[in-house]
């Protein structure tokens, strides 16, 4: 199944591993050396080119491959005294196909776009009926509808319980299946069961500190229970272990700005956007970021022009609305609301992103309101909502909105 072409590069059956310079590196080597084992020495030279590599460095390259690796039958095994070898074990899939759309689902969740989500949920579904006995596509599945309710996709309690019947059933497989304890810890918060989640989450940081996807969701549920700064730390180290995925930055960029570090917290949402130009989602996302540090005026024309495609998403009238609602500019402002509230279908865990645009006018009761219709439903969603640094000023002196706080996050709010 893994082959390397004459540049370096991986693929697993017609598929390329989309992989970081130094794993890609790492991965070739081992794949050529294979059954022989490759000093670490030799990594240095291949991998790090001659600079400084330490023995902890090597081992986070090497965790996050096995993560990679694993549902395909293959691992990397310590030589002791010597590195590392490349092995396979008995496939855990027969059809290179299900292999293929394994990869290519977990590719479509680490995006963590709507539409990609979606997406890979459907692929899942469909690879868990025809492959039964592959239990990383369980652990994936699990992952893509915690980050679907998230978004407020999903139905939250139909969602968490596929989500966890899904992961029973790898536990009794394979207990030891990659990011399982993470994704039950992400599951759980959706469902507002934060202590459980606490608890698989040092779980899933026992057996791993170095996987990014592990921290992140890990550092969500610091946000989610108002650790902020916590947070911060566990996604700057992610970064380091995955210094170009999209949504790290926007994670990070959200916690600092939780953390109430305004201008750090700008400066990651824009970075973002340099090194992925054309995503609509990081572009909203840091003019949200911008509109709630720092509004100026000349914001409401790139938001403008962000809502008049051909195709306008969803969230761009969530974003004009809230660039809107902070330069004083009401009467717009309220017109988006409402058209979107009263004119389309909107699901109560959408609706409540339009709290921040009604709070920044001073329109606290309405905002409330939307809160509490989501709360009501057992919105997933609404526990980030609730953190959104957009209602920290006015949410825990309402009387609404204190109730809220202690209702989803107990007692300490």
């Amino acid at each position: 199944m893994l082959t390397i072409d004459d540049a370096g590069f991986p693929k697993l059956g017609d598929r390329p591993l989309k992989l970081p310079p130094k794993e890609r590196a790492v991965l070739a080597l081992l794949a050529r050396r294979r059954p022989g084992a490759v000093s670490k020495h030799e990594f240095a030279d291949a991998a790090w080119q001659g600079r400084l590599m330490s023995d902890e460095s090597l081992a986070r390259c090497v965790s996050q491959l096995r993560r990679t690796l694993a549902p395909f039958g293959l691992t990397i095994t310590s030589v002791y005294g010597t590195g590392y070898r490349l092995d396979e074990q008995p496939a855990p899939m027969r059809h290179v196909s299900a292999q293929e759309t394994y990869l290519h689902a977990r590719q479509m969740v680490q995006q963590r776009t709507p539409a990609a989500v979606g997406r890979a949920i459907a692929l899942l579904r469909d690879l868990c009926l025809s492959e039964p006995q592959f239990m990383p596509a369980r652990v994936a599945l699990a992952e893509a509808l915690a980050t679907a309710v998230g978004w407020g996709q999903l139905a939250t309690e139909p969602a968490i319980d596929e989500g966890l019947r899904a992961l029973d059933q790898a536990r009794r497989h394979q207990p030891a299946a990659p990011g399982l304890d993470a994704a039950h810890g992400a599951l759980l918060d959706m469902a507002w069961r934060f202590d459980e989640a606490a608890l698989a989450f040092e779980l899933a940081l026992r057996q791993d500190t170095q996987n990014p996807d592990t921290l992140m969701a890990y550092a969500r549920h610091l946000l989610l229970t108002g650790q902020a700064q916590a947070a911060v730390q566990q996604l700057r180290l992610a970064r380091q272990l995955s210094p170009h995925t999209a949504m790290l930055r926007i994670f990070l960029s959200r916690a600092l700005a939780q953390a109430g570090q305004g201008q750090l917290a700008m400066a990651e949402a824009d970075a973002a956007v340099a090194e992925h130009p054309g995503q609509l989602v990081l572009f909203a996302f840091a003019l949200s970021m911008r509109a709630h540090v720092e509004p100026s005026a000349q914001l409401e024309a790139a938001a403008r022009r962000l809502s008049e495609g051909a195709d306008t998403p969803p969230f761009a009238w969530t974003v004009l609305s809230f660039v809107l609602a902070r330069l004083g500019r009401r009467e717009p402002a309220l017109d988006i609301i409402d058209s979107v509230l009263l004119c389309s279908r909107t699901s109560s865990g959408e609706a409540t992103l339009y709290a921040a645009p009604l709070a920044a006018l001073g329109e606290w009761d309405r905002a409330a309101d939307l809160l509490e219709r989501a709360y009501l439903e057992r919105s997933g969603m609404l526990a980030m909502v609730l953190r959104d640094p957009a209602h920290a000023a006015w949410l825990g002196q309402h009387a609404v909105g204190q109730r809220l706080l202690r209702q989803v996050f107990g007692a300490g709010g």
